[in-house]
């Protein structure tokens, strides 16, 4: 019975928006339209209420809002989630009163209605209550207070945000700092060159983070002395990955290193140091190659490692030179191991040498390798030389137990780029893979799979 008369509201309802447009009305008359919608509401009908709320998103006028917040907290849980989202769609904010208190209901789905909501009716006034609850729930509470935190509307709202920053305890604070970054604040850089130095860890690296976001390249100098007073190795870190992000925003590629060489030599600290070295590798600008080469002749181990990691992580092949000799005459056995990592990795760049050219820098690197797992580094580059002979050293080590792995992926991939030009060749190393490898091995399949490839006409 009680299913009825909903029914019979909701069809009041209807019939109410109905005559209105017959009679040439742009809405219902509020007050009946109103009093039927909250009956609905209050009825736990949720199919009615449905109807209901739809129908609220179309109906005007402020005094219609205040009507349907202060219903709010009368309703059920899932009938509260229902019509904050109607609200949220109304774009009123005379509903924001109402929705206020919901963000702290003790049902949590009302109160990620709430919070939802937030974002389409707040401004400037709900930043601080957003980024509380982004601090402090979790889950989907925490990333409803933070989408709205950064969907929040008004002119004001930046200001806002940062305004907040000093006062606010840790938590909040990356949240604020967050939504630096989410809403794109450039005149939060000064904001968040303070906050990179706050005596909270977590505030300093979100500072940190965000920096790669907002940083312009005017900003490299005061980015680059954050490298050089960093608290800890993790800052330190932090740092020179948003010095390298934001110097690669200059467009000048023979410029993007520029701040950090003005201050290097004026850097005394050994980590302050060994860092600027570091982060010349993550730039990789080539201007700034000699400085690396001059660092790997300096007394001190630190900085040579420095040099010689920078190096290896360099973008293009150009310091391969330099760190062959590395890898062929330090003293330092771990030098020349990092060397000839970097030398590996930097073969498998593009170049423009020729495959033999390739080769006999693997064949190389192969015979400074001093143990099998460098020696599986040297095999899985092998892999990009597309030649017969390439082909043929691979397949010189499927023999060897610690090997043979490396140096099947490798025959594999070499095989199936030169099988056109040397069918015969690749067929057998092929079937060498196949021989000495079980069916369920993915290799064995691989090799598997070449063969049956190669056979197609």
């Amino acid at each position: 019975m009680k299913t009825k008369c909903t029914m019979c509201k909701a069809f009041a309802l209807l019939l109410l928006c109905t005559c209105a447009v017959a009679f040439g009305a742009s809405e219902p008359p509020q007050d009946d339209a109103v009093k039927i919608v909250l009956d609905i509401l209050r009825s736990g009908d949720q199919e009615m209420q449905a109807v209901a709320i739809a129908m609220v998103k179309d109906m005007s006028g402020t005094e219609v809002t205040e009507a349907l917040a202060k219903e709010l907290p009368h309703l059920s849980a899932a009938s509260q989630v229902m019509l904050l989202s109607a609200l949220s769609d109304r774009g009123d904010a005379a509903a924001l009163p109402a929705v206020n208190t919901a963000a702290k209901a003790k049902d949590a789905s009302v109160r990620v209605a709430a919070l939802r909501a937030l974002g389409q009716l707040g401004g400037a006034s709900s930043v601080e209550l957003l980024a509380q609850a982004a601090a402090t729930a979790t889950g989907e509470e925490r990333k409803a207070a933070r989408d709205s935190l950064y969907r929040l509307r008004g002119p004001d709202v930046d200001q806002v945000i940062l305004a907040r920053i000093p006062k606010a305890e840790p938590k909040v604070k990356v949240e604020l700092i967050g939504a630096i970054g989410e809403r794109n604040i450039r005149a939060g850089v000064s904001a968040l060159l303070e906050t990179a130095k706050d005596s909270d860890r977590k505030v300093r690296i979100a500072s940190l983070r965000v920096l790669k976001v907002v940083g312009g390249p005017e900003d490299m100098p005061a980015l680059v002395e954050l490298i050089i007073n960093a608290q800890s190795s993790s800052d330190r870190n932090e740092a020179q990955k948003t010095v390298a992000a934001v110097a690669h925003k200059i467009e000048d590629e023979n410029r993007q290193a520029e701040a950090v060489l003005a201050v290097l030599p004026k850097v005394k600290p050994i980590p302050s140091r060994c860092s600027l070295l570091s982060v010349l590798g993550k730039i990789g600008d080539n201007t700034a190659l000699p400085v690396l080469t001059a660092a790997l002749k300096e007394n001190n181990t630190e900085v040579q490692t420095a040099a010689i990691r920078a190096l290896a992580e360099w973008p293009t092949p150009e310091p391969l030179a330099d760190l062959l000799k590395v890898a062929e005459s330090s003293d330092n056995k771990v030098h020349r191991i990092l060397a000839l990592r970097g030398f590996v990795r930097l073969l498998g760049l593009e170049s423009g040498r020729s495959a033999e050219e390739l080769l006999q820098m693997y064949k190389k690197a192969m015979s400074l390798a001093p143990d099998a797992g460098e020696k599986r580094r040297v095999l899985s580059g092998l892999g990009n030389v597309e030649s017969l002979a390439a082909l043929q050293m691979a397949g010189s080590y499927l023999g060897d137990n610690s090997l043979s792995r490396e140096a099947g992926s490798a025959a594999v991939k070499i095989a199936a780029g030169i099988c056109d030009d040397f069918p015969k060749e690749a067929s057998e190393v092929l079937k060498k893979i196949i021989a000495q490898t079980k069916e369920a091995d993915p290799l064995h399949r691989q090799a598997q799979e070449a063969i049956e490839r190669m056979e197609q006409p």
